[in-house]
């Protein structure tokens, strides 16, 4: 049983993935000072990962986002700008 509430907007579910940014620096400092990626997975209620009715969308950034709860916000609301069309490039049409 899950405990995640499940994010759903305008019939999609909406899964934001926070991810440590990978560390390619041998300095000494810490991996986590890199920040967070992010990237959302957008599908139809109750398809699975791997059906065509659901997507990963990358969020391709310069710049890591430093505190993973606004990481995590910053992925929904990018799914949400994919839904409503504002994403050049980025579709849910065809789920």
């Amino acid at each position: 049983m899950s405990t995640r509430p499940l994010l759903l907007y305008k019939g999609y579910e909406l899964h934001p993935l926070v991810f440590a940014r990978t560390f390619n620096r041998f300095d000494g400092h810490s991996r986590y000072a890199e920040g967070y990626d992010i990237a959302v997975r957008i599908c139809r209620p109750g398809a699975i990962a791997a059906s065509p009715a659901s997507r990963v969308f990358r969020l391709n950034q310069a710049h890591a986002i430093s505190d993973f709860g606004v990481a995590k916000r910053a992925a929904r609301q990018r799914g949400e700008d994919i839904i409503d069309g504002k994403v050049d490039g980025a579709s849910v049409v065809d789920i």
